[in-house]
């Protein structure tokens, strides 16, 4: 696990209420809606993964609560992503398990979320929801040392009220090497290929996100590009990543706020 994740599960009393029936009154048989935790005044990584957690579980349970549930019994983690400027990102996930009761018979299933990106910032907080596509290859005609599990991929996030437009593309600028501590690839970068690995337009609807995941498998180094243009004026994320990279879906993050266009490393993330 990458040491820069701060990977906070949402427990103490918490989780200890997501697990109980939590009766709304006597002769009830379905659960309350919980209060959705407060922001903390305080928005450092700890502070946030833990707050996210607690959101993203909270959120779960009062759904199934409105469909009727008669227990539901939640687990959430989340993960400290990066800050920039006054607004935090984390990634969060949750599972459990729910009931429900109809004419006298009592079923169960299990709750199982993927992973989720949050923008956390001092007046409110966004969970996007995400489209997640599979793109590239899967590099099965390489020789097993020359792959790297999990594959390349790239988070757009469009965290503004308006439609984005992004022109993504992905380039190979030096051949497989060991990795450095960082999760970069040691040596000069080069030009491999005039070929990209990934050209792609992507359309992003208002607050919410899109995974280009397994781009590519093959071990180097890597330039990811995300433009998008605005009223005539064009911005621009880019950043350099080495595969392998951080044990996750996506590797790099790239987001689209009212300030611009950015692009950064995404840290390891571990689900339920």
């Amino acid at each position: 696990m990458d040491r820069r994740a701060l990977l906070v599960a949402a427990g103490g009393a918490a989780s200890a209420l997501a697990g109980c029936a939590d009766l709304v009154t006597l002769g009830d048989p379905t659960v309350a809606e919980r209060a959705l935790p407060e922001r903390p005044a305080d928005l450092s990584p700890e502070s946030v993964a833990a707050y996210v957690a607690e959101y993203e579980e909270v959120r779960a349970h009062n759904r199934h609560a409105r469909e009727g549930a008669t227990e539901v019994s939640v687990d959430a983690v989340a993960t400290f992503d990066h800050a920039s400027g006054d607004e935090r990102f984390a990634t969060a996930q949750h599972a459990g398990t729910v009931y429900y009761e109809e004419d006298g018979a009592r079923s169960v299933g299990e709750l199982y979320g993927r992973p989720v990106p949050y923008l956390v910032a001092p007046d409110r907080t966004l969970r996007m929801p995400v489209e997640r596509r599979r793109v590239g290859s899967d590099g099965s005609d390489r020789p097993p040392d020359e792959t790297a599990s999990p594959p390349l991929g790239v988070r757009l996030c469009n965290v503004t009220g308006e439609p984005r437009e992004f022109a993504v593309t992905v380039d190979r600028r030096s051949a497989p090497d060991e990795p450095d501590a960082g999760g970069g690839v040691s040596g000069d970068l080069t030009d491999e290929s005039d070929d990209p690995v990934l050209s792609a337009t992507v359309e992003l609807e208002p607050k919410s996100a899109v995974e280009l995941l397994e781009v590519t498998s093959v071990r180097g180094g890597y330039r990811v590009v995300a433009s998008m243009e605005d009223h005539g004026v064009t911005g621009q994320g880019r950043i350099e990543v080495g595969l392998p990279s951080a044990d996750r879906g996506p590797n790099v993050d790239v987001v689209v706020g009212e300030s611009g266009v950015s692009a950064w490393h995404l840290p390891s993330f571990e689900g339920i």
